[in-house]
């Protein structure tokens, strides 16, 4: 909705081609205290950062478990800013029960005594997003992957359906005084904090800074979760989600469409509400969303990671490496809310910046739609001989323009 009442919703688009959970495994009291020293693992490679990165990265880390030689992945979620903050000014992973896996079980590991040092750090937002001092060099580069959208939630008990950039700065600017019924309650306006991702990159979005924002605060993305859909004022409540969280809260939350600066109209991160194919996402109708980044240390000669295992890590997680035989990354992303590269037909190099036309090297449209859910309206294919000639190549079973 608009603060003047005035809202227009869309009809249900489809892509533009001119212009383009479960609940985290927490590790008890006893068992953090009996777990082993996390450098005893084989061959640790330690990160840090969001915590909409663990599901994929589980998966990951369950292959490369069982890979020649193995490799554990280590993960400490912290939020997005406090990870990098930790990674630029050399704080090392510290405390017990630190998530690492086997072939096919999360189990938990003690930092080091004197800690642990990070060799990724990962982040819903850009670096220096969470702080200006925080830039990229000759020794530390961003390797940006999967793009991520962030999303108001209200309960499904409410009766709201959309809102609008303008009605959400008066919401998380104003508070009670916002003038935007029904949201008029700073007790059910739930907020995360300026250490978050999530609250930093809808921030961007909706021009209120992220330190700024009023209304009642949740701890993890968990809480924020329990806090909107539990609300004892449904119709009053709202809240901020990514969208891996809010579409596994299907049950409990809706999505509301979003109206962006200087649109007509608001959309919803897919197709339509019922489905998870990011097509608006995809197309660049649906605004807040943004490319998770992966920050480590790189040799100053050749730009490549310093730390063998990193590198794998990233080149897995970003597309830039075949993932291992019996990992389907794209079906994986695709089912946990985030996009491929490969998927978009836009991108942008800053936060919330403006959008450009986006062709992938080795596209993967049609695939990463057939294993969304929503079906795949393209030609099935064993070989580029397959294909015709305005899409002519055979990408993961379809044809595609390239």
């Amino acid at each position: 909705m608009m603060r003047d009442g005035m809202f227009r919703s869309c009809p249900i688009l489809l892509p533009a081609a001119a212009l383009f959970g479960a609940a985290l495994a927490v590790a008890s009291p006893s068992a953090a205290q009996q777990a082993a020293p996390c450098s005893s693992r084989p061959f640790p490679v330690y990160v840090t950062g969001s915590s909409a990165v663990k599901p994929f990265l589980a998966e990951l880390a369950k292959v490369l478990s069982a890979s020649t030689p193995p490799i554990s992945v280590v993960y400490q979620g912290q939020g997005s800013c406090s990870g990098v903050a930790a990674f630029f000014e050399g704080a090392p992973l510290t405390g017990a029960g630190l998530s690492t896996w086997d072939t096919d079980t999360e189990l938990f590991c003690d930092a080091d005594p004197d800690g642990s040092p990070i060799d990724v750090a990962v982040s819903d937002v850009f670096a220096t997003t969470c702080d200006a001092a925080f830039t990229t060099s000759s020794t530390i580069s961003d390797f940006t992957g999967p793009i991520q959208p962030m999303t108001f939630v209200v309960p499904n008990a409410s009766t709201q359906e959309s809102i609008s950039a303008e009605a959400a700065y008066f919401v998380y600017g104003f508070g009670q005084g916002s003038g935007v019924a029904p949201w008029v309650d700073e007790r059910f306006i739930f907020q995360r904090n300026a250490g978050s991702g999530t609250q930093q990159m809808m921030a961007a979005a909706i021009r209120v800074p992220a330190s700024r924002w009023l209304g009642a605060p949740t701890a993890s993305s968990d809480d924020m979760r329990s806090s909107v859909a539990f609300s004892t004022e449904p119709e009053r409540t709202i809240g901020v989600l990514g969208a891996d969280v809010a579409s596994e809260s299907a049950s409990l939350l809706k999505v509301l469409a979003y109206q962006h600066y200087d649109q007509r109209c608001g959309y919803y991160p897919d197709s339509d509400p019922l489905k998870r194919d990011k097509r608006n996402v995809r197309d660049g109708h649906y605004a807040i969303w943004g490319p998770l980044h992966f920050l480590t240390h790189v040799s100053i000669n050749t730009g490549a990671p310093l730390s063998d295992g990193a590198a794998l890590v990233i080149d897995y997680l970003t597309g830039r490496k075949q993932p291992p035989a019996g990992l389907d990354l794209i079906k994986l992303e695709a089912q946990h809310d985030v996009v491929p590269e490969c998927a978009m037909r836009v991108r942008r190099t800053e936060e919330m910046g403006p959008l450009a036309s986006f062709m992938p090297t080795r596209s993967c449209w049609c695939y990463f739609d057939a294993v969304a859910g929503g079906g795949a309206d393209c030609a099935p294919c064993d070989s580029d001989a397959d294909c015709p000639f305005e899409a002519p190549k055979c990408n993961f079973g379809y044809c595609e323009p390239q």
